[in-house]
């Protein structure tokens, strides 16, 4: 299961891709749209999104990427 939340406001859907997006989805229309962490669209018919939750949603999978592995 991804990590999503859903914003307290809007209801738009914020889920983590496996290749450490963001992809947000409003549940009434059904557009989507991909962002980085910093909500920077990357791709889709959203053009907006909210930075603080993309900020939650993908974060973390920025900072796991970024780590070397141990030896």
């Amino acid at each position: 299961m991804s990590k999503q939340v859903i914003h307290p406001l809007t209801g738009h859907v914020y889920r983590l891709t496996e290749d450490g997006l963001v992809e947000v989805t409003d549940p009434r229309t059904g557009a989507r749209g991909v962002f980085d962490f910093q909500a920077r669209w990357q791709s889709g018919e959203l053009r907006h999104a909210d930075l603080q939750m993309a900020g939650w949603v993908g974060r973390l999978a920025q900072r796991r990427s970024s780590r070397q592995p141990e030896e």
